[in-house]
């Protein structure tokens, strides 16, 4: 299983809020936490991490708060990640080059896990973070690609560009 950690679901939250207020308006970290019944100091954490990456800006005054500031088509979900978690990774040693696991004298799955990981990190790539916040969307045009039966097996193969699941080599 794949898991986004807090701090990225509660930041993918936050940005969906920001978008969908009017005019543009500034929404404040009180007000989020409020609207989704998160942890106020966490969130407060998770916004200001935002700003450091200038994905959101902060406005001052008795009305401030935070506003978009860059455009959500233009950053793709695999460098929001990096962003808010750090390198993408199935395995350790995937994260960077430098890192290295106790099986490596022997590993026999570093390769594969690697091109697993570059897939992915591919996948991950052609979906803009504002998809992934679009006020009332129920599904992904990048998650509908195209799907076949095997006739040999039972399992459902999903083809996602060129990495299918379900397959054995």
């Amino acid at each position: 299983m794949i898991k986004l950690n807090r701090t990225t679901e509660y930041s993918l939250l936050s940005l969906s809020y920001i978008r969908a207020k009017e005019n543009a308006q500034p929404a404040s970290a009180r007000e989020i936490s409020e609207h989704f019944h998160l942890p106020f100091e966490i969130l407060a954490k998770t916004l200001q991490r935002l700003k450091e990456q200038n994905i959101i800006a902060s406005t001052f005054g008795t009305r401030g708060g935070y506003v978009l500031a860059r455009d959500l088509k233009l950053l793709d979900l695999a460098s929001f990640l990096k962003m808010v978690e750090g390198p993408l990774a199935v395995v350790s040693c995937c994260a960077s080059e430098e890192t290295a696991c106790e099986f490596s004298s022997g590993c026999s799955i570093q390769n594969p896990m690697q091109a697993l990981n570059a897939r992915i990190a591919d996948f991950l790539s052609r979906i803009s973070v504002e998809e992934l916040t679009r006020p009332g969307v129920s599904s992904l045009n990048v998650l509908s690609g195209p799907t076949t039966t095997n006739t040999n097996r039972t399992p459902e193969v999903v083809q996602l560009g060129s990495l299918a699941y379900g397959e054995e080599p």
